[in-house]
């Protein structure tokens, strides 16, 4: 192919797969004793990704979703038993990046109606919600862990420039941990949380 028209036209006409993609939502409601809080959810443990994790709802971007807000609200609709009548949608944050799901979206809601709360139980084993006064006054913990890069055997690594730099590299990256009673939030939803509380922070809630 040597038409550069030609190629400009494939690319116009060519629409990113956004289903590899993902979006979540962080559900702002007012518990029981009418303190503002967060609703997290702990994953069914018969699920074969991440049985019995913690968790904001969400899930991947389906081919037919118009936007990652529209599957953030979609998601949260589905696995909690609400309507998008019931979400209020504030504000998105800033899209953080996982390995396995590529970009992940994350949206800030009210949940205006908790009392219509019906968790699917195919996915979500249980609910549970925090306190934002907890969350702001409460510093979460960190630890350091360690990735290792490694190449299959078959991997041509020593016809790379430099190779010797990639063989048995290693990555250290901080992990967020937050305890709240018997529930540890961690992994990309700790991260996504504390990118929420440190907006808050700085805009002094």
């Amino acid at each position: 192919m040597k038409d550069i028209n030609r190629i400009q036209t494939i690319l116009e006409n060519h629409t990113p797969s956004n289903h590899h993609h993902a979006a979540v939502m962080l559900p702002l409601m007012y518990d029981e004793h009418n303190n503002l809080s967060l609703l997290f959810q702990v994953r069914s443990t018969t699920l074969r990704s991440q049985p019995g994790e913690i968790c904001f709802p969400g899930g991947r971007m389906d081919k037919e979703d118009i936007s990652p807000e529209y599957t953030a609200v979609r998601e949260l609709c589905e696995e909690l038993g609400v309507t998008a009548q019931d979400v209020s949608v504030l504000s998105a944050l800033e899209p953080r990046m996982s390995p396995r799901r590529g970009a992940v979206y994350p949206f800030v809601c009210h949940l205006l109606h908790p009392e219509k709360l019906s968790p699917n139980q195919d996915e979500v084993s249980s609910i549970f919600t925090i306190p934002l006064d907890f969350l702001l006054e409460n510093k979460h913990h960190e630890y350091q862990s360690a990735l290792r890069l490694s190449f299959a055997e078959d991997f041509p690594v020593k016809q790379i420039a430099n190779s010797a730099a990639y063989t048995n590299q290693s990555f250290t990256r901080t992990e967020y941990v937050f305890q709240y009673k018997e529930h540890t939030v961690w992994g990309l939803t700790a991260q996504i949380l504390v990118d929420f509380i440190d907006i808050l922070k700085k805009n002094s809630v």
